[in-house]
């Protein structure tokens, strides 16, 4: 509304006074003191209206009443909004409160100004009402008794006896997969086949029964290759890779031999399944490694499949309602193919875990869920209500009203501050004193470019390159690359996408490349040091980088370089590759920049020479931590001294960004720490162009950039170089949140105030 003051009057218990209960701009003591009837005032004459008004010179009109302690008689304008509750016998609702804005400077409100403040009044008024409720209930049984007959009489009959205690709560308890909140009717997925009971007679003739399973193997892989098309079609060809893995098992020499010989020898081709697939999950389920522990799911899958193609099954399934909570045996990839998503409010499974494939998809699509419910499938029944908290792993089944109230009340908070987030996306993210920053998004996925579109992220600051390396196991095709890159760029055009070569080795490996094991893998063999050695694929994936170039909007990123021959070698094949692509005619832009990651302490230290011989830096603070300062946060006996608010991480990158400016290439961050609400004021205050995290920070980023002031920023930054430890230095940050303001932000002022407290307590 771009106001100076936002007020929340709310009607008392007795519904005969409005009360200021809160405010941003009028003087704080006045909170709970202000009272004054409906029709008195100009506050009690919207809430008697019962529609939005606004007053140009608010303090001219007759119904205007003046209370001191309030210190508004600096605002010239005012606008208001009633807060309306539907009540059973009432057509026109009860009100319960007015959202007030004022403004210092005289003002003409539009009427496209007070359809926004009257939307959000709806937005906000059952979330009033449903916070009142609760705390009825925490009342004494007088007033509980006072408040219900006195709402009955306003028109609003309350149908859940508040003074009767809750009965027994039926909840479950799973894995926290993909955050959020949802409420919605059970539905069950009918394509499970139990192998156990399954009904099924073999032929006598040995040969006709392996010819009966290789064709069901053959259908099952004609499935799997619709499905990856036609995933690949709707969110890319990012989640289409996930099906090569479930066709290559059809096709693996190893698994189809097992069968052969489980058929020769049962004479049945259903027992040669389950002997397989017995065998199979038995060796999965003893890996410790949750990752590959994981991918036992996906031999479960495709078994599944050929078992059902075997027995003349097809995928059951119910049309699924709006609003749908969809619970499974497992939370599986092909469910995103079958399954209209847009109807789909949350997942919940009964095995499986967070790193599972369809677990990295219903966060990439962001649907809550939660996995590892054990004995969800037998507890819920079809249709039941359902809420399903996706951050913290709990379930309720048939919630009573106080408990759905108060998951509405979190949910419309969730929502009514991301829309109106969302909705301010085209402002920049700039400080009062005209420093401006620009936001932008780590991605690995396709579908995470539609975040970036809803979230308003300028452009993609790094374009993760080892996801579709690890979905193949291997290096991916030239062509493959390309399209994924192509895509990547022609969706955020004109807006910069980073394209950071692959960073594999470390916590990433992946089969087929030869790595052996090594002691310290973080320190080894990984990210330039493994593409300068695998040249040939490294040079197809300059190529598919270049080709999809075009545009002019694609910036080339290498990771880990520590040394300036690795630099001036990357170089040398990149000019090397470019003279090939245009002997061949083959278009790229030739002014493709190249910029390096400083992520190990060398760069940092060297970043003086490095900066004369490429076009930008990209800070990665998740491995410059680490490597800074010994600290392996996998490592739970060391993990509490990872932080990159310690004042050395900070040295580090106040001297990159030093050498960069010197040396007039511009310089991003990216990592967790550009998402951190602590870490915002004083990585402005170094002076940071670029802040690259999740596309869903974007919004919350920027309403801290908004509020700084560049100057205080910098002189926050300089203490914090200064300081002695890495809790002055959370101070330091969480005191500017609090001077610009930003703790009573409607939308982030909460949850803002929980990273402090997160922080304080070392788990930030």
């Amino acid at each position: 509304m771009d106001a100076d003051v936002c007020s929340v009057y709310l009607t008392s218990t007795d519904l005969r006074h409005l009360i200021l209960q809160a405010t941003i701009g009028l003087d704080r003591s006045s909170v709970g003191k202000v009272r004054l009837p409906p029709g008195e005032g100009l506050v009690g004459h919207v809430a008697r209206a019962g529609r939005p008004l606004s007053f140009t010179d608010a303090q001219s009109h007759g119904a205007y009443r003046y209370f001191p302690e309030t210190g508004e008689e600096r605002f010239e304008s005012l606008a208001a909004a009633p807060l309306i509750v539907r009540g059973a016998d009432s057509a026109r609702g009860l009100t319960i409160g007015v959202l007030v804005v004022q403004t210092r400077v005289r003002r003409e409100f539009r009427d496209e100004d007070l359809e926004l403040l009257d939307t959000c009044a709806r937005l906000i008024a059952p979330v009033v009402m449903n916070s009142q409720l609760l705390a009825l209930v925490a009342g004494s049984e007088t007033d509980r008794a006072r408040v219900v007959g006195e709402l009955g009489e306003a028109g609003l009959h309350l149908t859940h006896d508040a003074s009767a205690p809750d009965g027994e709560r039926r909840e479950q308890r799973g894995i926290p997969t993909s955050r959020g909140i949802a409420i919605g009717r059970a539905h069950f997925l009918g394509d499970h086949v139990d192998l156990a009971d399954a009904d099924y007679t073999p032929s006598q003739d040995p040969a006709e029964e392996w010819r009966d399973l290789t064709d069901a193997v053959d259908v099952a892989r004609r499935e799997l290759h619709g499905l990856r098309d036609d995933m690949g079609g709707r969110f890319g060809a990012d989640f289409s890779a996930v099906f090569n893995t479930h066709i290559q098992i059809l096709e693996d020499k190893g698994f189809v031999a097992k069968l052969e010989e489980g058929v020769r020898e049962t004479g049945s081709a259903l027992a040669a399944l389950q002997r397989v697939l017995e065998e199979y999950r038995r060796t999965f389920s003893a890996i410790e490694d949750p990752y590959f522990r994981e991918r036992g799911t996906d031999i479960q899958d495709v078994g599944q499949r050929v078992v059902a193609r075997l027995l003349g099954v097809g995928h059951q399934a119910d049309p699924l309602a709006d609003g749908s909570v969809v619970f499974a045996s497992n939370l599986l990839p092909a469910h995103f193919a079958m399954l209209d998503t847009d109807k789909i409010t949350a997942i919940v499974s009964e095995h499986g875990g967070p790193t599972s494939h369809g677990a990295i998809f219903a966060r990439a699509l962001e649907i809550p869920a939660v996995t590892g419910a054990v004995g969800i499938l037998a507890a819920v029944t079809r249709g039941e209500e359902v809420i399903v908290d996706g951050d913290t792993g709990r379930i309720f089944l048939s919630p009573d009203e106080d408990l759905r109230a108060e998951y509405e009340r979190a949910q419309h908070r969730a929502i009514v501050a991301l829309e109106h987030l969302d909705a301010l996306a085209e402002r920049p993210a700039e400080t009062w004193d005209g420093h401006r920053v620009h936001l932008t998004a780590n991605v690995g996925l396709l579908s995470d470019l539609r975040l970036c579109e809803r979230h308003g992220a300028e452009g993609v600051g790094l374009f993760r390159t080892e996801l579709l390396a690890l979905v193949h196991r291997g290096f991916p095709s030239e062509q493959e690359q390309h399209q994924l890159y192509e895509e990547a760029a022609s969706a955020m055009a004109p807006r910069p996408v980073t394209i950071r070569t692959l960073d594999l080795g470390g916590d990433k490996a992946i089969p087929n490349l030869d790595i052996e094991e090594e002691e310290n893998p973080q320190l080894g063999w990984r990210s330039i040091r493994l593409s300068l050695s695998h040249v040939e694929s490294f040079r197809a994936q300059l190529r598919a980088i270049l080709r999809a170039s075009t545009r002019g909007n694609v910036r080339l990123l290498i990771p880990m370089v520590s040394q300036l021959d690795e630099l001036r070698r990357v170089r040398e094949i990149l000019e090397e590759t470019q003279r090939e692509l245009a002997d061949r005619d083959v278009p790229f832009d030739p002014k493709l920049p190249l910029g390096i990651m400083i992520e190990v302490p060398a760069a940092a230290v060297t970043a003086e020479v490095l900066a004369r011989e490429c076009d930008f830096f990209s800070i990665g603070t998740n491995d410059l931590t680490q490597y800074t300062l010994a600290v392996d946060r996998g490592n739970e006996r060391v993990a509490h001294l990872y932080d990159p608010l310690h004042p050395a991480v900070l040295y580090l990158i106040d001297r990159t960004v030093r050498a960069a400016a010197r040396h007039g290439i511009p310089v991003s961050l990216c990592g967790e720490m550009a998402s951190n609400p602590l870490a915002v004021p004083i990585l402005v205050g170094l002076g940071l162009g670029e802040l690259s995290g999740v596309a869903s920070a974007v919004p919350v980023v920027k309403e801290i950039v908004r509020a700084l002031d560049m100057g205080k920023a910098a002189t926050d930054a300089r203490e914090a170089l200064d300081a002695s430890s890495p809790r002055e230095v959370h101070e330091i940050g969480a005191r500017r949140l609090r001077e610009a303001g930003l703790l009573d932000h409607p939308d982030i002022g909460d949850w803002l105030m929980r990273s402090i407290e997160r922080g304080r307590n070392g788990d930030d």
